[in-house]
């Protein structure tokens, strides 16, 4: 487990590819179109973008953000998202190895709570999450929002 590194890239363009399923609009961006904002991402002091590896390959992946915040005696929250593990090595403990390092790093930052979103049809993933302590215990709510002309459209990071 570790911080992701510009060497990295291309693994996490190929994990994020599984992870749009068939769904176009959820496609990476290009290896080009992502250079720059890989940087910006990895650079975020509040924010670590962590790779599971094994036998020096990327395997899997977890964003997460520190979020500061003025309630809850002012202890900040935390957000994960693109939680992917390779379909070959699902199964095997790297999902949960991620994980277990994302609250450890939350707890480290005084975070009150971790939360995320897995899509409704993903009942496994649901369970690996109920299996890590997590609960379902807000409805959520999304407004997917068009790209502004000249902002990266569907198949490139926003």
């Amino acid at each position: 487990m570790r911080v992701a590194e510009s060497r990295d890239l291309a693994s996490l363009l190929g994990l994020y590819g599984q992870l749009a399923e068939d769904r176009p609009d959820a496609l990476p961006a290009s290896a080009s179109d992502a250079a720059p904002i890989f940087e910006a991402i990895v650079s975020a002091s509040d924010r670590a973008l962590l790779v599971a590896t094994l036998d020096g390959a990327v395997v899997g992946t977890a964003d997460m953000v520190v979020v500061s915040n003025l309630t809850h005696g002012a202890r900040p929250w935390a957000a994960v998202e693109n939680v992917v593990v390779d379909e070959a090595h699902r199964g095997a403990g790297v999902g949960r190895s991620l994980m277990v390092e994302v609250l450890r790093r939350c707890e480290a930052s005084g975070c009150f709570k971790v939360q995320l979103l897995s899509r409704r049809h993903r009942h496994d993933a649901h369970r690996f999450y109920r299996g890590l302590g997590f609960e379902p215990s807000a409805e959520g709510f999304r407004l997917y929002l068009e790209a502004a002309p000249g902002a990266p459209g569907p198949g490139s990071a926003r």
